[in-house]
């Protein structure tokens, strides 16, 4: 199961002037000095994706500006190695400016992924065939800004780029498909628009408020894309604290796709954030939705637990969702409060579904 085997922590000068904890709501009048964190940390894990694997990992928390109001930026960097032969080197910096009207991230990553293809479906067969290996240059840039919509926190641009090569079918018959798009992999380059409402009271373990964020991506070869598609995707979340630092946290999220799709490019079920329990791709289609519900406590010092379920299903198009289609998982898991002053967790989840579990490592929470 998940473990991490060392966590270490520097905490750098405070930056000039005394100003209050900006992860906490805006109406919050205690001083506290903005600072800059380092955190670093080994680790070692098991999931269904990687298997056992070990890596670095680290984040950078500061602040852009000296204002009560902001929210902190970070700088996550991490890589793994797994049994699997599977590697991934990520980059993800999240920067908040202008008392949080603006906010700009970078995912940038790489790996060599050993992966899995069941064929697209909700109710699609184990066979015993479906590993196969990609390389995969993946990268997306966003800037949110002041809306033009009202009610809205911020609106802005996303441009993305994912390069995918398919570098082993192994046995798995579903690839050797001509008629399968996707089935040599290729580039796909889009551009699109986002939007999100933002009302939480810290960003990295919310105790109330709101996330709503709905983000429209469309893929042309104009744009030096080999495939012509478009993604919807809508991630609806609220906060409320039933005492202190105890909070019920819901999920609502969809993800679509129109067009051409590669496979590798579907929306997909499982994996760490959405429906734990399942691998990463267990079931994918056109359309995905899941609804998951957690509590979230902390029960001594900086340890913490929680506990999860939800259901999720995938579907060539929402009107053939059934209810007896849905796939249920439900979980629990261990916190260690990494970073105090930012409220950033280490977590480890077990998560159980229709026959399948899964063990899952990771930074902040899963949503």
């Amino acid at each position: 199961m998940a473990l991490w085997t060392s966590a270490t922590a520097l905490t750098l000068r405070p930056l000039a002037g005394q100003q209050v904890d900006s992860t906490k709501a805006a109406d919050t009048t205690t001083a506290v000095p903005h600072k800059t964190r380092i955190n670093g940390y080994p680790y070692a894990y098991y999931t269904p994706e990687t298997q056992f694997a070990f890596g670095l990992g680290g984040v950078v928390t500061f602040y852009t500006a000296e204002d009560k109001r902001l929210r902190p930026s970070k700088v996550l960097v991490s890589g793994y190695w797994a049994t699997t032969g599977q590697n991934k080197v990520t980059l993800n910096p999240q920067l908040y400016f202008g008392a949080n009207r603006w906010f700009a991230s970078l995912n940038m990553w790489y790996g060599h992924i050993v992966d899995k293809y069941w064929g697209i479906g909700n109710e699609t067969p184990e066979t015993g065939t479906e590993s196969y290996v990609s390389d995969v240059e993946d990268i997306q840039l966003e800037l949110q800004g002041p809306p033009l919509i009202p009610g809205i926190t911020r609106e802005g641009v996303v441009v993305a780029a994912n390069h995918t090569a398919i570098v082993d079918r192994g046995t798995n018959v579903l690839l050797q498909d001509p008629s399968l798009v996707g089935q040599d992999g290729g580039w796909s380059s889009g551009v699109g628009i986002v939007g999100a409402w933002d009302t939480r009271d810290y960003t990295f373990f919310p105790n109330h408020g709101r996330y709503d964020q709905v983000r429209v991506i469309g893929y042309f070869e104009g744009l030096g894309s080999d495939f012509s598609f478009t993604t919807y995707e809508l991630d609806l979340r609220r906060y409320r604290a039933v005492g202190p630092d105890k909070v019920i946290a819901v999920q609502v999220y969809g993800n679509f796709a129109t067009g051409d799709a590669p496979f590798y490019k579907l929306p997909v079920l499982g994996g760490g954030n959405h429906l734990r329990g399942y691998y990463q791709g267990r079931y994918r289609d056109k359309d995905f939705v899941v609804a998951q519900v957690e509590y979230r406590t902390y029960v001594w010092g900086r340890l913490g637990i929680v506990a999860f379920a939800g259901a999720g299903q995938v579907s060539p198009t929402l009107r053939l969702l059934t209810l007896d289609g849905f796939h249920g998982a439900a979980g629990g898991g261990l916190r260690f409060l990494f970073n105090k002053a930012e409220k950033v967790n280490l977590r480890a989840d077990v998560g159980f579904g229709r026959g399948t579990s899964g063990v899952y490592f990771g930074l902040e929470e899963a949503f």
